[in-house]
């Protein structure tokens, strides 16, 4: 179903609400991915409860959005839908990638909210202003131009990471339970990003909560729920189980 969301200008957002129980399983997919990411996770989770995903403005088959918009503005409207389709907290929050970013940002601005967070290969907020110090100016100029049709540019993930160091003085995440899918990205091209630095930014989301999970996904690549989506489905079912005891 489509939900409007007032802007500048009135503007659809596309989400897909499934099952029924609590507490709901939210999804939040990676950079310039939409919900059909999820689609194999979400339709065994909602055997179990209910679930939630959506297609951020400009993505899949919501409408397109021109303004500048960083993780803080995403988290906005997230929120604003979760609302608007009467999906009541407090939420587990299943995020790959880029996504991290947001789940971070809502725990921080909505606390109560938030259940618990499964990071599914997710990405930390040091990691782009680390590819700045790793690369030359034309590298940059490169990657710049690899997300000109991307829902953020460079500078503004350069925003967001800066908004989640701020989310994360907060330490909100400290008493929530989080699972940390970390992939062993076999049979992918190296970056800029070795695998080592990729495992120390993983690392360290584990150390963001007292109650923490952390595990390596092998013979896989960035797209865990695609990849090996029963490993996402178990450590989702694991978050279900452990937060309503």
């Amino acid at each position: 179903m489509f939900l409007e969301i007032n802007k500048m200008k009135p503007l659809n957002i596309y989400v897909n609400c499934c099952g029924c129980g609590a507490p709901t399983v939210v999804f939040e997919s990676g950079l310039g991915c939409t919900q059909d990411d999820w689609k194999v996770v979400q339709n065994q989770i909602s055997k179990h409860t209910s679930t939630f995903s959506y297609d951020r403005l400009g993505l899949g088959n919501s409408d397109a959005d021109n303004s500048s918009r960083t993780s803080l503005d995403q988290v906005h409207e997230l929120h604003t839908v979760l609302s608007k389709a009467k999906v009541k907290g407090p939420y587990i929050l299943v995020a790959h990638s880029i996504g991290g970013y947001n789940t971070r940002i809502f725990a921080a601005t909505y606390p109560k909210e938030v259940a618990g967070i499964i990071f599914v290969d997710c990405s930390h907020e040091n990691q782009f202003e680390d590819r700045v110090k790793r690369c030359t100016s034309k590298e940059i100029e490169v990657f710049k131009r690899q997300l000109i049709d991307e829902e953020q540019n460079f500078e503004e993930l350069l925003i967001s990471g800066k908004q989640v160091k701020e989310a994360r003085k907060k330490d909100v995440l400290r008493n929530i339970p989080i699972i940390v899918l970390t992939a062993d990205h076999k049979g992918e091209e190296s970056s800029v990003i070795t695998e080592e630095i990729w495992r120390s930014y993983q690392k360290d989301l584990a150390t963001l909560s007292n109650y923490s999970k952390h595990i390596i996904v092998e013979d896989c690549g960035h797209y865990i729920q695609k990849d090996k989506p029963q490993v996402v489905i178990n450590a989702i079912k694991e978050m279900i189980n452990g937060v309503s005891k």
